[in-house]
């Protein structure tokens, strides 16, 4: 079986791109114990087999190796895995990952999913951070987006793009407490400043500023007139739709209570779109000129 997740994050785990999984000992032996409960059986006699017994001999063809080593807590500790479940709550993290990955691929199609379900449940319940999709093991974890929105904040800072920076931090915080709405509503103000910063503008609504920036502006100019189009008429619309759409007035008569996940979600975008305008800046600024000899008169040479 190829592309399981050892082979796969071999090099982000030895770069450290990605922390290295770690799973308590009860966790393992709940999800050996779903694994069981999903386990399938087919053929007849001498040539029956199971989904535990045919992720065993996978993840041997997969390791290049006639048995499965697992470490337990035992002197000597490290030794021939007696069977699926045994590998599953004593193997190393990154091969127990392979092992889930592995057990989920090798069930029939209507099993995989509620399959996958119930692995999730228990991951989540475990507060780990990794969670199976499509039969591979992905870690969901909100530090990648905390250290985003903390680079931010000191690059708008450095670009002195302070107005963006204090609306950015009041959407952080007002995310935090729950109030969804205001986060958004400030989200898109930043994103708004951060435009308005980048053109030299004084007013104008996020959807004016992005056609201003299309046409008035060469920062675009990498790719495709119709792909351009397309990032400020779609890509970078989101935010603006959130807030017309969610917060302040765009709720409609009836005020709504918005989800955190909404404020939340709101942030992130503004995150990724204000450090994509910051990118853009940095990427195409031109380079500063040198200061021209010719314009320095003969007394003023030093030497």
């Amino acid at each position: 079986m190829e592309g399981l997740f050892s082979k796969r994050c071999a090099r982000a785990l030895e770069a450290k791109e990605i922390p290295r999984p770690s799973f308590s000992r009860p966790l393992r032996k709940r999800l050996a114990m779903v694994c069981r409960e999903y386990d399938e059986g087919s053929g007849e006699y001498d040539s029956y087999t199971h989904t535990e017994a045919e992720t065993v001999r996978a993840l041997k063809m997969a390791y290049g190796r006639d048995a499965l080593r697992v470490q337990d807590e035992a002197p000597h500790g490290n030794r021939d895995a007696i069977g699926f479940g045994d590998f599953l709550v004593y193997a190393y993290p990154d091969h127990m990952l392979d092992a889930l990955e592995a057990f989920c691929r090798l069930l029939s199609d209507g099993k995989k999913h509620p399959f996958q379900v119930r692995v999730n449940a228990i991951l989540t319940e475990e507060d780990s951070p990794w969670r199976l999709c499509d039969g591979r093991m992905y870690m969901v974890d909100s530090r990648f987006l905390d250290d985003l929105k903390n680079q931010m904040e000191e690059e708008m800072k450095r670009e002195n793009f302070l107005g963006a920076y204090e609306e950015f931090k009041d959407a952080r915080s007002y995310s935090q407490t729950g109030d969804s709405d205001v986060a958004i509503q400030k989200a898109n103000c930043a994103f708004e400043s951060a435009l308005k910063s980048l053109l030299n503008q004084r007013e104008g609504s996020a959807d004016d500023l992005l056609k201003r920036l299309r046409q008035e502006t060469d920062l675009l100019d990498g790719i495709p007139d119709d792909a351009q189009t397309a990032v400020v008429s779609k890509v970078l619309q989101g935010l603006p739709t959130l807030r017309h759409k969610l917060a302040g007035h765009g709720q409609g008569p009836k005020p709504i209570n918005v989800p955190r996940a909404y404020g939340d979600l709101g942030v992130n975008l503004a995150a990724t779109y204000i450090k994509f305008l910051l990118d853009l800046k940095k990427e195409l600024a031109p380079p500063k000129k040198p200061e021209d000899d010719s314009d320095l008169d003969e007394e003023d040479i030093p030497f």
